[in-house]
């Protein structure tokens, strides 16, 4: 899946994105126009990410799907999926097997811990080969 940016600001977002954390003078590292590849997606209090590189990372982060208009629906082959229903936390996630299948790695990615980062890196390099 690939979407492309159409916002890096925080005044584009909704009031209920808004109310996670940002504001309307966040600067999110992704570059208008530009295209990026998502590794995985979540909803969070009802909100909905992308795992993505951004321009200026070397590390994944989650951004608001907001910021983006989606320019290619093809879903790897190897996405998988899990609903919990929970509003106060992630209600839903999708993406690669670790990402869904291994409680912790969601908050590990986060938290930048290498076991989490090695595994989605080799994850990333299959996606982006799956993509070619």
């Amino acid at each position: 899946m690939k979407v492309r940016c159409i916002a890096n600001t925080g005044d584009k977002l909704s009031i209920k994105t808004k109310e996670l954390g940002n504001s309307d003078q966040t600067r999110y590292s992704v570059k208008i126009d530009e295209q990026y590849t998502v590794y995985g997606q979540h909803i969070y209090k009802g909100v909905l990410s992308y795992l993505l590189l951004g321009t200026f990372e070397n590390l994944p982060s989650w951004y608001p799907a907001e910021l983006f208009e989606v320019t290619d629906t093809l879903l790897p082959l190897e996405w998988y999926f899990q609903f919990y229903g929970n509003e106060n936390s992630i209600s839903a996630i999708w993406g690669y097997k670790e990402l869904v299948a291994i409680d912790s790695h969601h908050d590990d990615l986060i938290e930048r811990e290498d076991e989490a980062v090695r595994i989605f890196l080799k994850r990333k390099k299959e996606i982006d080969e799956f993509n070619e």
